[in-house]
This record gives C-alpha cells, sequence and structure tokens, in this order.
C-alpha cells in the first residue's frame, strides 16, 4: 500500500499474489482496489497475475481504471473457454 500512496511514476506494474490475503482481514481487497483506484487517478496502473482468483477479480471490479492481465483461470472460478496450448507462451508478449 505504502508503494502506491507514495507512488510518482506515469505507469506502475504491480504483481498480484493471492497468498497476501491468506491471513489478512476481510476488507483488505477492497482497501488495496480503493488504493488502486486513487493511484490510477495519476498513473497508468498493470495488474499482472498468473492466473484469475476470486481476490483478483474483486480488486479489477472495484479498481476502476486499472489493466489486469492474467494467464488463466484459478481453481475455484469459472473455466476459460478455450484451454491454452501445451508450450503455449505464458508471459507478456514482445512487440517490435
Amino acid at each position: 500500500m505504502t508503494i502506491l500512496e507514495e507512488n510518482h511514476h506515469n505507469f506502475l506494474f504491480v504483481e498480484h499474489d493471492p497468498l497476501l490475503y491468506e491471513d489478512a482481514e476481510k476488507r483488505m481487497v477492497e482497501y488495496l482496489a480503493q488504493a488502486l483506484r486513487q493511484t490510477s487517478r495519476e498513473a497508468t496502473i498493470l495488474l499482472y497475475s498468473p492466473a484469475l482468483d476470486p481476490h483478483l477479480k474483486k480488486i479489477t471490479d472495484l479498481a476502476d481504471r486499472v489493466f489486469c492481465i492474467y494467464c488463466e483461470q484459478a481453481r475455484g472460478c469459472a473455466k476459460p473457454e478455450s484451454k491454452m496450448s501445451p508450450g503455449a507462451q505464458r508471459t507478456l508478449e514482445a512487440y517490435s
């Protein structure tokens, strides 16, 4: 949260870690979403996660102007319509 509150950059790349919410109070997701929403007024925020989990879903719903990138659905979330083929790229693509 301190990183978001003291941000002086135009672009922020944030990695989501669902383990942060295991021992946290129930409203932590809402506090983080509110901080992301506030920071996104002055900076572009890219929120990355290897999988979409319930915490990330709630954060992206509440945070507003935050871009979220994930590779696959986490267990317990709705299944994706198509599966990735074996050996498919699981990182952000490079553009030339």
